[in-house]
């Protein structure tokens, strides 16, 4: 905003973001150290009972296992009042670091089974409690990595799709956006990202539909994220930054994956009817950006493109399997293209670079896809050396100018 308005240019908002950053990281130094400090204190409380487990009485052991669990959480409320949170926050951890061990000696004292997923359940509740407690952004963190690790565990063996995650994931999320706290984002939308991978099998067992079908439905959601993303940034510019670069992400990596996928020669009736109920909320949030004038004529039609056909990949993959490789081959490079322009209008210094990189890497794999099968072995490699080191350099010039372009726009 700052260099739009012409308050700084671009080389001088560099080098603010680098002194901002410097300064970032040396003022978390501490807070660092604090966090290692308390897991080596967990680890040493660890090992004393773990040396002396057979000559300790199960009283002793409880005591022991109890008592430095809860000095720990003791020591972070009172570091919290006497002003001192990056110490506070390194107690809350050893706390959770300390309840997470106990919940495994605690078991083996009575002989409990700790194959259960539900004590990994219990360990994300405190940690997620105790992150609203104090509040406490390193165990929020943890809770995050809990939940995703609780329902990796749980699908496997349930063989349903595992909605309950989403009871712990919103809670977090919550208390992400209060926060304001960036990386929590990234958390969240890693999270989520590896909780669509674990449930792909009953997904698809759910609606009866195969991978070709799934994709087509993670690609609608990821293209939903992007836009919503435009609506967030007019009130959280991080936020609606970060969301947006998964969007993007997201969005062509899945797109690009239709190609390279075995089409599949059937349609399931649930997920026709369900592919259709998603692109009602899609067209609202498309039609709402550009009616609000977020979206140029231009790039409302690469969304509805990216959308619609990657909607309807399984049907065209079911009609003309044959054809449908060659024809999102040239869909992904010519959205590719729509995205550079896309990233030049919205001023998207990421939109541009993820443009780019998504043609070399269609390229590549068009080249490495049929010229390798044209050609012998010595022939393959010197065409493939000469065209790589010309279209690195083609690709680095043409760069070069669209973002010098872009930046001179936003400095006046």
């Amino acid at each position: 905003i700052w260099i739009e308005r012409g308050w700084v240019t671009p080389q001088n908002a560099e080098a603010i973001l680098a002194s901002v950053s410097g300064e970032a990281t040396a003022r978390r130094v501490p807070q660092l150290l604090a966090l290692l400090g308390a897991v080596l204190i967990g680890f040493a409380a660890m090992s004393f009972v773990a040396a002396n487990w057979a000559e300790l009485s199960k009283l002793t052991k409880l005591v022991l296992l109890m008592s430095t669990m809860w000095a720990a959480y003791g020591a972070a409320f009172v570091l919290d009042r006497r002003e001192h949170p990056a110490f506070a926050q390194a107690a809350i951890i050893g706390g959770l670091a300390l309840f997470g061990a106990n919940i495994m000696l605690i078991a083996q004292i009575y002989h409990v089974s700790t194959d259960n997923p539900d004590w990994i359940l219990l360990w994300c509740l405190v940690s997620l409690a105790s992150a609203w407690a104090l509040p406490s952004r390193p165990a929020l963190g943890l809770a995050f990595l809990l939940a995703s690790l609780w329902s990796f565990e749980v699908t496997p063996g349930q063989g349903s799709v595992h909605w309950a995650f989403f009871l712990p994931w919103a809670a977090s999320l919550a208390l992400t956006l209060r926060l304001n706290w960036l990386s929590g984002l990234h958390l969240a939308l890693l999270s989520l990202c590896a909780w669509a991978a674990f449930n792909i099998d009953p997904l698809s067992s759910l609606f009866g539909c195969g991978s070709n079908e799934i994709a087509a439905i993670y690609l609608l959601v990821s293209v939903m994220l992007w836009l919503g993303s435009l609506r967030v940034s007019q009130t959280s510019m991080r936020f609606g930054s970060t969301m947006e670069a998964y969007g993007i992400v997201l969005s062509f990596l899945l797109f690009w994956g239709l190609q390279a996928t075995a089409p599949e020669h059937r349609v399931s009736g649930m997920w026709t009817g369900f592919i259709a109920l998603m692109l009602i909320p899609t067209a609202f949030l498309l039609f709402r950006e550009w009616q609000r004038k977020q979206l140029a004529a231009r790039d409302a039609v690469g969304f509805a493109a990216l959308a619609g056909f990657g909607a309807l990949y399984p049907a065209f993959a079911a009609a003309t399997p044959g054809l449908v490789p060659w024809l999102y081959a040239g869909l992904f490079i010519a959205l590719s293209v729509w995205l550079l322009a896309y990233g030049s209008n919205q001023r998207n210094r990421f939109a541009l670079n993820a443009a780019f990189a998504a043609f070399a890497g269609e390229v590549l794999y068009l080249y490495f896809e049929t010229l390798g099968t044209l050609l012998d072995t010595a022939a393959f490699f010197a065409l493939g050396g000469v065209i790589l080191i010309a279209g690195a350099y083609g690709l680095a010039r043409v760069r070069k100018r669209v973002v010098n372009a872009v930046d001179e726009g936003s400095a006046k």
